[in-house]
């Protein structure tokens, strides 16, 4: 077991304990509970992966899948999302402040609870669609589902914001995969052909804004900086983490507008295949 396992066991050290009181961080033992709880969202990567397999062999485009396996795809994406975005702050804390390891900001703290509440419910469903035929994602939210906001940040210090600018580069990777996975599986069906086009163009809207939010970091900027910063961050998120439900479920884009806080949509039964 190496050096820095060895630490992770055996948790905090007096040091890491005292710089953390100083600056009134908290333990995130809770938060690396939801962290392993939620790292069987990985196994169920494997089952999208063999579904995307399985549709390749049968010459079925991912996009005319069954509900069910939109519904997987749909549910195994929102879930890793969540859990990214938890687990990237908790390891971006780590690496660029390992004096305070073992503890949070407060509202690092906050902002990583947000993210992780809502992934049991996530690999829930994706379980269910893996097992029954028959379910419907769409019977039991609202479509897209919504992140997460960002939790109000006034006080915090440089390095919460640039914890939160690393998760996202985390979820844009997740998004690149998911965007080659997708798209690779050849043209799309006629059907969604100007579905195909809107995706490509909202992916590049989305990287546009976080790289211009990555580009505007500086260690040492004030309130308005950092306010400008998330003003691009938080739609950046936003958009890629729908992105993700319209590659599983390219209908969502249909009624998908973003002059409001929020699309809202509750599709029925979209599609079926005997």
């Amino acid at each position: 077991m190496g050096a820095r396992q060895a630490g992770a066991r055996l948790g905090p050290s007096l040091l890491n304990r005292v710089a953390a009181g100083v600056r009134g961080e908290q333990p995130t033992v809770d938060l690396e509970a939801f962290e392993r709880a939620g790292a069987s969202v990985f196994e169920l990567d494997l089952v999208v992966d063999e579904r995307r397999r399985e549709l390749s062999v049968q010459g079925v485009h991912p996009w005319e899948a069954d509900s069910a396996t939109a519904s997987l795809f749909l549910s195994v994406w929102n879930a890793r999302v969540l859990q990214t975005l938890g687990a990237e702050l908790l390891a971006a804390d780590r690496s660029l402040d390992p004096r305070t390891r073992g503890y949070l900001p407060p509202a690092t703290h906050r902002q990583a609870w947000a993210y992780f509440q809502p992934v049991a419910s996530w690999l829930a469903a994706a379980r269910r669609a893996a097992a029954s035929p028959d379910y419907w994602v769409g019977d039991d939210v609202d479509l897209p589902a919504a992140l997460p906001a960002l939790v109000r940040s006034g006080g915090a210090p440089a390095k919460h914001l640039k914890c939160l600018l690393m998760a996202a580069d985390a979820v844009d990777r997740l998004l690149e995969q998911t965007l080659s996975a997708v798209l690779s599986a050849g043209p799309p069906p006629p059907a969604y052909e100007a579905h195909h086009h809107r995706v490509r163009e909202l992916a590049a809207q989305a990287r546009s804004a976080l790289h211009y939010a990555q580009a505007l970091w500086h260690p040492e900027a004030e309130g308005d900086l950092r306010d400008i910063v998330l003003r691009h961050l938080q739609p950046a998120l936003v958009l890629e983490h729908h992105l993700g439900q319209f590659l599983a479920l390219p209908e969502l884009l249909d009624s998908y507008r973003q002059d409001g806080p929020l699309p809202r949509r509750r599709p029925g039964r979209a599609r079926r295949r005997g």
